[in-house]
């Protein structure tokens, strides 16, 4: 093997200390420290679609920031192959994790809150073994779906809010929670919590996203879930708990058919089969741990498809009055 060839892979692995300290620039803190407080990991291919920057110069500050400086191993960045080996089929490229430093930077800034809920209600993050890496490529559909979606706000300057803020502005006793973004609720008499797998804002009005792989029963938990999401909007619990009075739940999954089964599951409950307060798209794409498109914004513009009502075009969310 070529020595280049070797030395690349080595430094793809193994941490090498940098001759010179890395300088933290802000654009740093806006295009990969940022996003990771709020993602639990995302990869090299999500951080340079999100970054404003050149990706050329994205990807060479991943690779600095992870490394050590000065000698010493770098604490503003982790990889997730420090903790998971990755089976070949599946580890194609960096997923990168915030370091300590980097968290603590970003609290200094008071850029997130120097609170233990910031890093409890991150997009992704929950998975556990023995189904890890199933879990791993759920959080990364959810975290793929949540970027573009922001990103797509950028582009056309509509008001975005992310989870933090969301939370930053609910009820204290919310906060104290060890999953503070888990409503409680009682559904046909059996006490549960329903967890969206992201939760943002667009122009004041507030949605929920559930990624769905399929990979669960629809009648025992999709519909139970459907269930808890009407009963926190119709009983004001999502009021009490995170302080907003508005959700459409926006449901993605990879397979048209599913999806269809889903709507007709929604229109046997909802009044008259119809219902806005949900959002469907399926594309096959979402499921594709390695080969899903970049984030680049276009979910602002394709129709998410809602039961006896016209389709939803996030882009076109109005503001409220």
């Amino acid at each position: 093997m070529p020595a280049a060839l070797e030395h690349k892979r080595r430094s793809h692995l193994n941490r090498h200390a940098m001759e010179k300290r890395v300088q933290i620039t802000d654009n740093d803190i806006r295009d990969i420290f940022e996003p990771l407080a709020r993602h639990a990991q995302l990869t090299t291919r999500q951080l340079v679609a999100f970054g404003k920057r050149n990706p050329i110069i994205t990807k060479a500050r991943l690779g600095e920031l992870w490394h050590g400086t000065e000698g010493q191993h770098s604490h503003w960045l982790h990889r997730l192959n420090e903790e998971i080996l990755f089976a070949n089929h599946l580890y194609v490229e960096d997923m990168h994790r915030l370091g300590v430093d980097a968290e603590a930077m970003l609290r200094a800034k008071g850029i997130i809150p120097a609170e233990d809920w910031v890093a409890n209600s991150r997009i992704g993050g929950k998975s556990t073994s023995p189904s890890r890496i199933i879990r791993l490529a759920h959080d990364h559909m959810a975290s793929d779906i949540a970027l573009d979606i922001e990103i797509g706000t950028r582009e056309r300057g509509i008001a975005f809010k992310s989870h933090i803020e969301i939370l930053a502005a609910a009820p204290e006793t919310t906060r104290w929670q060890r999953k503070p973004l888990a409503v409680p609720v009682e559904v046909n008499g059996h006490r549960t919590f329903v967890e969206p797998d992201a939760l943002f804002v667009l122009n004041g009005r507030t949605f929920a996203l559930e990624a769905d792989k399929g990979t669960e029963s629809i009648k025992s938990v999709i519909v139970p879930k459907i269930l808890a999401y009407r009963e926190i909007v119709a009983a004001g619990i999502i009021d009490d708990h995170l302080g907003i009075d508005n959700l459409t739940v926006l449901f993605a999954t990879t397979n048209a058919t599913r999806m269809k089964n889903i709507m007709a599951e929604l229109a046997k409950i909802a009044r008259n089969g119809r219902s806005t307060m949900f959002a469907f798209r399926a594309e096959t794409g979402f499921g594709d741990f390695l080969r899903t498109p970049p984030p680049l914004g276009r979910l602002m513009t394709m129709p998410w498809h809602r039961v006896g009502n016209e389709d939803l075009i996030l882009g076109q969310v109005k503001g409220e009055k």
